[in-house]
């Protein structure tokens, strides 16, 4: 392509031949195919396809919590956002409405959860089976925007047992956080909820996990 522009560049003696290392006529030429080459790129993206790595960070300011209920009483577990661990390269490719995510994966520390109360966090640390699987991993697979609806496919993978989820999300773009709600059944991770003073305080199989992510890229 760079040959055939160049002949008809001075077919159309726009520029003299470049054999004659005009340099004004170089300096044309180099404007020239910068401008098609950043055309190029606008009409591909235009069309939807582009592909990048970049550098995420997941900041302190981070919020996760996950919430339960017995036939008693309620329960809330905050997340420690220095337990995250590392910065992540995730590989971002575009089409469309749907972004395509590689390497966003969130580790989390099951021992990074406080449920206020020590017995409690105690009991929820063993439905989560913490010796054994000390991190709960949730990989953002895509991202699919329509209007105004953006939704999320996750890979949650809970003591050992993956499952695949749909959430809505929403993103802010001044303050660069997303949050959303996912909510799961422990029992899909073939998870057992403990049972207190002989089986009268029953914890509910349904716990809603809710995210606030301040990202730094």
């Amino acid at each position: 392509m760079d040959s055939l522009l160049r002949q008809w560049l001075v077919s159309k003696k726009i520029i003299v031949n470049l054999k004659a290392k005009s340099k004004p006529a170089f300096r044309f030429y180099f404007k020239v195919m910068k401008t098609i080459g950043i055309i190029t790129v606008v009409i591909l993206l235009s069309f939807g396809f582009s592909k990048n790595v970049t550098k995420v960070k997941i900041t302190n300011k981070s919020e996760v919590t996950i919430k339960g209920k017995s036939n008693v009483n309620s329960f809330e577990c905050k997340y420690n956002p220095d337990f995250i661990e590392n910065d992540l390269q995730v590989s971002i490719a575009r089409n469309n409405n749907k972004i395509v995510l590689e390497g966003a994966k969130l580790s989390i520390k099951s021992a990074g959860f406080d449920c206020a109360h020590k017995m409690i966090t105690k009991d929820f640390k063993a439905i989560l089976k913490a010796e054994d699987y000390p991190h709960i991993v949730i990989n953002v697979k895509e991202i699919n925007t329509i209007k105004e609806n953006i939704t999320a496919k996750l890979n949650v993978k809970i003591a050992g047992v993956e499952r695949e989820y749909l959430v809505p999300v929403i993103f802010n773009s001044n303050t660069n956080n997303v949050k959303g709600q996912l909510k799961l059944n422990i029992k899909d991770f073939k998870l057992k909820s403990p049972k207190k003073l002989l089986g009268m305080v029953v914890v509910n199989d349904n716990v809603d996990i809710n995210f606030n992510l301040f990202l730094q890229y």
